[in-house]
C-alpha cells in the first residue's frame, strides 16, 4: 500500500453521529483514496463497534479508543494528530463530510505547491459556500492573515502540514469548554510559512442532520472566554507583529465580544452587573492588543462596545443589543470617521470585497 499523504482526524464522541458518511467521504476520490488514511478516535467509547461499522469502506481507516474524561473534542483530536505520520493532516467532525473532489483538489495543490496549510472552503449543509475568509479579491496563494482576514476563520478546517504542526506547537486546547481551537488557529494563520486557499474547490461540510440538541441558553462569560484568555496569556502577541495584532483584536471584537452581548440580550440572561463588568475588562484587554483597532468597526458595532467600556451593567448592555438590532444601514456600514469606512476591518469594505468576488464567480 501507498505511503498515506494525508492523515484525516475524526474525533467522535457518540455512537448516533453519522460516522459512516465522515469517513467514507474522506476516501470517496478514487485517485487520491491510496493516499488518505483515516483515523477515528472513539472518545470515550469502545473501539470495536466503530470498526464493525466502518469495515465496508473501501481505503485505510483505523479506530483508536481514547478516553480522558473530558466532554470536549480537544483531547481526541490531539491523540489523533499525535498519530498522524503523513505528511499532510486534517480534522474533521464526526457530523461533517466532504463533498466529491474535496481532498482529490485539496491533494493536488499541497502535492505541487507544498503550502503550510491549505484551507478548505467551507459551506453549512443545505447552504451556500460561506465566503471566510473574506481574502483579498482573486488571491488564493501566500495568504496573509491581516490582509486576507484569516482569523475569521477559527476553525483549522485545512491539510495541515505536520511539520508545521510540530515547528509550532499547534494543539487543540484542552480544558476550555468552548474555543478550543482559538489558539491552534492563531498560530497556524498568523506564524505559517505558507497559507493557501482551496479556491473553487468542493466544500468541507458543516452537518447539521445528525446534531444533538443542546440548550440555548448562554454559558457563563468566564466559561466562554477561556480560550481567548488563555490566547491573550500567551506568547502570541509578542510574537505577531502589529498589523495582525490589530486584525486579530478586530476579530475577537466583533465576533466573540458582540456575539457573546447579542446572545443575552435578555437581561436575565445575564448573573448580574459583575458579570458584564467582566466581559468589559475582557474588552480592553482586547483592546489594548492594539491601539486603534476599534476605529474601523462600524457606528452599531462601537455603540455596543462603547457601551460595554463606558458604563458596564445589565441595563446598559441590553439596551445597546436592543440598539444594534434596530440599527439602520447606515450606523451598520460606516465606521464613526467615514474615511475609516474603507479600513480592511471595515464592514463596507467587507460587503464590497463579497460583491466583487460574486461577480468574478458568476464570469467564470
Amino acid at each position: 500500500m501507498t505511503a498515506p499523504l494525508l492523515d484525516v482526524v475524526i474525533a467522535c464522541h457518540d455512537p448516533e453521529r453519522p460516522i459512516e458518511r465522515a469517513v467514507a467521504s474522506a476516501l470517496q476520490d478514487a485517485d487520491v483514496c491510496g493516499l488518505v488514511r483515516v483515523t477515528v478516535v472513539a472518545h470515550g467509547l469502545p473501539a470495536e463497534p466503530f470498526a464493525e461499522r466502518l469495515a465496508g469502506i473501501e481505503g485505510e481507516v483505523r479506530v483508536e479508543a481514547f478516553a480522558d474524561g473530558i466532554r470536549s473534542p480537544a483531547g481526541p483530536f490531539n491523540r489523533g494528530l499525535d498519530l498522524a505520520t503523513a505528511e499532510y493532516a486534517m480534522i474533521m467532525g464526526s457530523d461533517d463530510f466532504l463533498e466529491p473532489g474535496a481532498l482529490s483538489r485539496g491533494i493536488a495543490h499541497v502535492a505541487e505547491h507544498r503550502p503550510s496549510a491549505a484551507i478548505l472552503r467551507l459551506r453549512h449543509q443545505g447552504h451556500p459556500i460561506v465566503p471566510n475568509p473574506p481574502t483579498r479579491v482573486g488571491r488564493s496563494q501566500r495568504l496573509d492573515a491581516a490582509k486576507d482576514r484569516l482569523f475569521y476563520r477559527s476553525a483549522p478546517l485545512a491539510l495541515i502540514r505536520r511539520s508545521e504542526i510540530e515547528r509550532l506547537g499547534l494543539r487543540m486546547t484542552e480544558g476550555v469548554a468552548v474555543g478550543e481551537d482559538v489558539d491552534f488557529g492563531v498560530r497556524l494563520w498568523s506564524l505559517s510559512e505558507r497559507v493557501d486557499l482551496l479556491a473553487d474547490a468542493p466544500a468541507y461540510v458543516v452537518g447539521t442532520d445528525g446534531a444533538e440538541r443542546t440548550t440555548h441558553a448562554p454559558i457563563s462569560i468566564g466559561t466562554a472566554f477561556a480560550a481567548v484568555l488563555r490566547l491573550l496569556d500567551s506568547d502570541i502577541p509578542a510574537r505577531i507583529g502589529a498589523a495582525h495584532r490589530r486584525a486579530l483584536a478586530a476579530k475577537l471584537m466583533r465576533s466573540n465580544v458582540i456575539g457573546a452581548a447579542l446572545w443575552r440580550a435578555d437581561p436575565a440572561s445575564w448573573s448580574g452587573d459583575g458579570e458584564v463588568a467582566e466581559l468589559a475588562g475582557i474588552l480592553r484587554r482586547i483592546v489594548g492588543l492594539a491601539p486603534g483597532s476599534l476605529a474601523p468597526l462600524d457606528r452599531r458595532e462601537r455603540a455596543l462596545l462603547d457601551a460595554l467600556l463606558d458604563a458596564p451593567s445589565v441595563a446598559r448592555v441590553t439596551a445597546a443589543v436592543a440598539a444594534y438590532r434596530r440599527a439602520g444601514r447606515g450606523a451598520r456600514w460606516l465606521a464613526q470617521n467615514p474615511l475609516r469606512s474603507f479600513d480592511r476591518e471595515s464592514t463596507l469594505r467587507r460587503y464590497v470585497v463579497q460583491y466583487l468576488e460574486r461577480d468574478r464567480s458568476a464570469a467564470q
